[in-house]
């Protein structure tokens, strides 16, 4: 999920407000509304992001994501400005950690605070999400992948990474290790491209694949994979952003 998407659903509880409520004070179409809420549009024009800026009461920059109602710590602003500063392979560097890092809290449940002493979250053990698992996921084109390839159902502990999936896959090989191991379930956030340095699940030429995206290249975690270039495919298509992990019960 965007941080405009999360931002703006946000504000729009925060503030009381139904969609048409929000059309009529920012004279965005409802059905403009619905796509963005809905997370179809992801990048909304300028024009209308400082409409509903102003119609939520908030900044445009507290809605994009680039500041917050809530005030940054030093450290944050800190961080902030470094990446900035950053070249795009520093950025796809910090990006990569952090998503390491938020994968590793969302497997184990637990965070550390300022000292470094882990935190054990609290969860609702009752609560749980059924996802689809496509059992082939992506030997047979990418519409037999989120259509009509053969699934089951499983269910899913409720956590903020699990509700932002659509559907789980099981990772085959070893070319995604240390982090993913062969029999691992994925979790998958449906969409049609992801950014660089992100895991996504492709379909290149009938194939599919699980890896990290570089831009002109899908990557492996495992050192021992040579990277595979994009320029071998005559299609390649995104069928989605990997969210979540589950580790293969042993």
């Amino acid at each position: 999920m965007t941080t405009f998407l999360t931002n703006l659903r946000e504000l729009k509880a925060r503030r009381g407000l139904t969609t048409a409520d929000l059309s009529e004070k920012s004279g965005i179409p409802v059905g403009t509304l619905n796509k963005l809420l809905a997370g179809i549009v992801e990048d909304p024009k300028l024009s209308t992001a400082q409409a509903l800026a102003a119609a939520l009461g908030s900044s445009l920059g507290a809605l994009i994501g680039e500041a917050s109602d809530t005030p940054a710590a030093d450290d944050e602003r800190k961080l902030l400005h470094d990446y900035r500063a950053s070249d795009a392979y520093g950025k796809a560097l910090v990006r990569t950690v952090a998503e390491m890092e938020s994968g590793r809290v969302a497997d184990t449940g637990e965070t550390a605070d300022e000292r470094g002493i882990r935190v054990t979250q609290t969860i609702d053990e009752g609560a749980v999400i059924t996802l689809p698992l496509y059992l082939s996921p992506v030997s047979a084109g990418p519409g037999a992948v989120l259509e009509n390839g053969p699934r089951e159902t499983i269910d899913v502990r409720a956590s903020y990474t699990s509700e932002q999936a659509d559907f789980a896959l099981r990772v085959s090989g070893r070319s995604m290790e240390p982090r993913f191991k062969n029999g691992d379930i994925i979790l998958v956030h449906q969409q049609p491209s992801v950014l660089f340095g992100e895991l996504g699940v492709f379909i290149a030429d009938d194939e599919g694949y699980f890896k990290r995206f570089m831009g002109d290249r899908l990557h492996s975690l495992n050192p021992e994979v040579p990277d595979i270039p994009l320029s071998r495919f005559n299609t390649v298509i995104c069928c989605g952003k990997v969210v979540g992990h589950m580790k293969k019960k042993s």
